[in-house]
């Protein structure tokens, strides 16, 4: 009689990554084993008994495993650990499956090769659940997220540990980081408040960039991409991989260049990263150095719906009569109003010299690098340290129009007139009226500590703690970039007040500072301790931290602040226009201050550059959570989070150098579930989120007046509610089909009606009160629903299509809060004094396309690619403002015709050759 047999199948993966593991040996009793196949998976048909599973790979630790074979299959998921403690993982906290308790997913090389097709990187992440990210205006790099509702202003991003959210305002200028995919090892978004350990805005998430290091393979890879509108990359990446005497190298660089899918949206771009490792004994130290030389045109406003398309416009129920007078329509999706024609005519003798260009208004240039030096010390089995020290320098910013010009019949801007203006006044533009294009430089200094251990004080016990501290400086000024003609501008606020207090002269010739300049400096200086335990089928943590923020603002076109004897009269010396009869104008004059009799001026050594003093603010989260292992394939988890989060740069200091009034913490309290289900064939993740956000800042402060001066006011009690459920579906349909699922369906509401009191802080006297009333709107900015479904066949070896399908829905257009209060605007509510809900984003789907054959001749490597991204070309608008203020709309009727938009890319298309070396 034949014994009964059973099957014992599953994966290998990696446990930080996830990702799965080809060729690993898998051995199940002496002499006897198989190994993984290209899709990570392994059979094998085996007697019903008891075996000892022994699985290895190149750079894993070995793990052995008991497994019973009692029935006809059993699934198994080897989960394996990299044997180099890679420091990357543990500082940037990257969560692992089966453990840590919150929802993730992780983004592979191989995907981002295969799907990314010349986008920003952000777009990727649309194929993970309670994602938004948009391309914007079109321009490179210009792509912003949102996750789970929350703008990335509140989505945390790190790389390779080190968080690059900007320290004044939250934002993340992705065109600074456009070329990281070919760098990257895996990107890992962590849902919600996440796990990390550092006192992060991760309010919608977290952001996880691991770069490649000693750990991965040797490598080198020339890759030559060309697409649509003029696109061009030409990138290489090397990495040797650990070599014999512990060195290990990194390299990835490429120029990029391109015309824009949007008009006059065209792109330079250098991109370089080098890693240096190395291990000494216990040790790896690591230096690194990423940067991307830059400069892309934008396409920076909305417009009308009718602007680009009357048939989109009738399509969403504008009539013809709606049209916004005085502005031209049908311009097309391309359309771009941030451009001009110019003939930069002059003259030589009798002759007329001309010169045609075509002129941005809005030019982003930018070189931000990152330096860091880092040592990771193994001390024993029990106890890790880590030491990161890190520096960016960045300089540039985006040019403009001193004026809005005016939009000729084709849209574009003229630019023509005031050329002619400048030159026809003997190359001087008008005093106080010139046209020219500005730069608004925005530089920066910033460097950190980032100190950290790691102890195993007992078994499966491990406390882990340190340091976060930054420091931050950013430099704000004007530039005049092109004075169009002109030999000089005259710089005034007005006839009797200048932009620049302290210099008496008002002329600027090209590239000297004009309007303002200042510094913002952030200091931050965080605690964080964690305690992670697992027991058996458990797994559990418990986050505090501890961050205070200091603030501190210096105005370089502000009358300089007197020191007297310790006493500080701020803004007191400068120099003031006063009109001189004999000479019929205004000249400016010094000021003179008097105390005791004793005169001073801003020669004085008392005078001081004008500055705010610093305003430090303490915040603090506190994060829980708890996993637990059902079975082999099945786990649970739950965590839970409060987060006290300092008010950012803006909503403390204005540009008077004036404290806001009524600055408090924003408050966030978050609750997850989750379910994961994974077997050989199929990966089920289940979560379910609840995220209460009090205190939100509005986007434009109110104003205020006490005692005849003029206060910015920071109006709390702005709360909304964020709850939604996510699913993400993984299943092997066969061995050549895979099928991918996204479900992610939120529902965002504001949950406030109320009004905010303003008090004079010397009186206490109510001076104002401001009433708002959006309670039971829907969030906006973000689409809600969100559905995505992904088909992969590989043909045969080295071959594959596929294909994705992605819907968003329940999109309403971005809209202030603020701006519903019932008695400054009852036009904003319904007969039944409910708010009117802002307009609603039709829905859409786009249908992207991806090959690819991969091939080897001799010893070298070739892959083609080709990706084809809305393939059906479809029409969408992907962002849009309600009752926008600047499109020249008057109705503020909540629907299509108030709004301004930007519509989606149409069809494009991305072909790339490798060669592997």
């Amino acid at each position: 009689m034949n014994a009964q047999q059973g099957n014992i199948k599953g994966s290998v993966t990696d446990k930080t990554t996830g990702e799965k593991l080809i060729g690993v040996n898998i051995m199940y009793s002496e002499g006897k084993g198989i190994i993984s196949d290209l899709n990570g998976n392994f059979s094998v048909k085996l007697d019903y008994g008891i075996y000892r599973f022994k699985v290895s790979y190149v750079g894993y630790n070995q793990i052995e495993k008991t497994i019973v074979l009692d029935k006809s299959e059993k699934v198994i998921v080897f989960q394996l650990e990299n044997s180099t403690l890679e420091e990357v993982e543990i500082v940037s906290d990257v969560a692992k499956s089966r453990e840590t308790p919150v929802a993730f997913s992780t983004i592979k090389p191989a995907k981002l090769e295969e799907e990314l097709a010349a986008q920003d990187l952000p777009m990727i992440l649309n194929s993970t659940p309670g994602v938004y990210a948009t391309q914007l205006g079109g321009g490179d790099g210009d792509a912003r997220i949102n996750i789970r509702g929350f703008s990335q202003r509140n989505v945390a991003v790190m790389i390779d540990g080190i968080p690059v959210n900007d320290m004044e305002n939250g934002w993340v200028y992705w065109s600074n980081w456009s070329g990281l995919d070919l760098a990257t090892r895996s990107i890992q978004v962590q849902r919600g408040l996440g796990a990390s350990k550092l006192a992060l805005p991760s309010v919608g998430g977290t952001m996880n960039i691991i770069t490649r290091g000693i750990d991965s393979k040797k490598s080198f890879k020339v890759n030559q991409e060309m697409g649509s509108d003029g696109y061009s990359r030409s990138s290489l990446a090397l990495n040797s991989g650990r070599l014999k005497n512990g060195w290990g190298v990194t390299f990835s660089g490429y120029y990029k260049r391109g015309n824009g899918w949007a008009d006059m949206t065209w792109t330079r771009d250098w991109f370089f990263f080098v890693r240096v490792d190395k291990a000494i004994g216990d040790h790896l130290l690591s230096l690194s150095a990423i940067g991307s030389p830059q400069s892309h045109g934008q396409r920076a406003y909305q417009n009308s719906i009718a602007e680009f398309s009357t048939d989109y416009a009738k399509k969403v129920g504008i009539a013809d009569s709606n049209y916004i007078k005085g502005k031209p329509t049908n311009l097309g999706l391309r359309y771009n109003q941030n451009w001009g024609n110019l003939n930069r005519w002059s003259t030589q003798g009798s002759d007329t010299l001309s010169k045609q260009e075509k002129v941005n208004e809005k030019i982003n240039f930018y070189f931000k690098p990152q330096y860091s030096i880092r040592d990771f010390w193994n001390v024993s089995s029990k106890l890790y340290i880590s030491n990161i020290a890190y520096l960016s320098m960045g300089n540039g910013g985006g040019t403009g129009f001193s004026r809005t010009l005016t939009t000729l019949s084709d849209g574009l801007k003229d630019i023509q007139s005031s050329y002619n203006s400048n030159m026809k006044n003997n190359g001087t533009a008008l005093e106080g009226k010139g046209d020219f294009i500005y730069a608004s430089n925005n530089d920066h200094f910033w460097y950190g500590l980032l100190s950290s251990f790691g102890w195993r004080f007992k078994k499966n016990w491990e406390l882990s703690g340190g340091l976060d501290l930054r420091s931050y400086k950013g430099s704000h000024y004007r530039t005049t970039y092109d004075l169009l003609g002109a030999n000089s501008f005259i710089d005034t606020y007005t006839a009797t007040e200048l932009n620049d207090k302290t210099n008496p002269s008002t002329v600027r010739k090209n590239g000297d500072i004009v309007y303002y300049h200042n510094d913002a400096l952030v200091r931050w200086g965080g605690l964080f301790a964690q305690l992670n335990v697992k027991e058996g089928n458990w797994s559990y943590f418990v986050n505090l931290t501890m961050a205070y923020s200091g603030y501190n603002r210096i105005d370089y076109f502000k009358k300089k602040d007197l020191v007297i004897n310790g006493q500080t009269f701020y803004q007191a010396v400068g120099y003031t226009p006063k009109f001189d009869l004999s000479q019929g104008k205004f000249i400016a004059l010094a000021d003179t201050f008097k105390l005791n009799g004793q005169a001073y001026t801003l020669n004085s050594p008392e005078a001081r550059t004008a500055e705010t003093g610093w305003k430090y603010i303490p915040g603090y989260t506190a994060k829980a959570g708890a996993n637990y292992n059902i079975s082999e394939t099945q786990n649970v988890y739950i965590n839970i989070g409060y987060l006290n989060k300092a008010p950012r740069f803006a909503n403390v200091y204005d540009n008077n150098n004036r404290m806001y009034k009524q600055i408090k913490n924003e408050i966030v309290k978050a609750i997850e579930l989750g379910y994961t289900f994974f077997n050989g064939d199929i990966t089920v993740d289940l979560n379910a989120y609840l995220t209460n956000w009090q205190n939100k800042p509005a986007d434009v402060a109110s104003s205020i007046k006490i005692d005849d001066v003029t206060y910015k006011v920071n109006i709390n009690g702005m709360n909304a509610l964020h709850k939604g459920l996510e699913t993400e579906i993984a299943w092997q349909i066969n061995k050549y089909i895979l099928s991918e699922s996204v479900i992610s369906l939120g529902d965002w509401r504001w949950t406030s009606a109320d009004s905010a009191e303003v008090v004079n802080d010397n009186t206490g006297e109510v001076v104002r009160k401001i009433f708002f009333d959006a309670k039971g709107l829907k969030v906006g900015d973000a689409a809600q629903t969100q559905l995505r479904e992904s088909l992969r066949w590989q043909i045969k070896k080295g071959l594959y299509l596929k294909s994705t399908l992605t819907f968003f829905g329940d999109n309403y257009s971005n809209f202030d809060p603020m701006s519903l209060d019932p008695k400054l605007h009852p036009s904003s509510f319904d007969a039944n004094g409910n708010p009117k809900q802002s307009w609603k984003i039709p829905n859409y789907a786009l249908l992207d396309a991806f090959a690819g054959y991969s091939f080897k001749h001799k010893k070298l490597g070739f892959n083609i690619r080709l990706s084809v991204l809305n393939v059906l070309d479809n029409v969408y608008i992907t962002d849009a403002h309600n009752n926008d203020g600047y499109s020249g709309q008057s109705w503020n009727s909540f629907d299509a015709k108030s709004a301004a938009v930007f519509f989606g890319m149409g069809r494009r298309f991305v072909t790339s050759l490798a060669i592997n070396f």
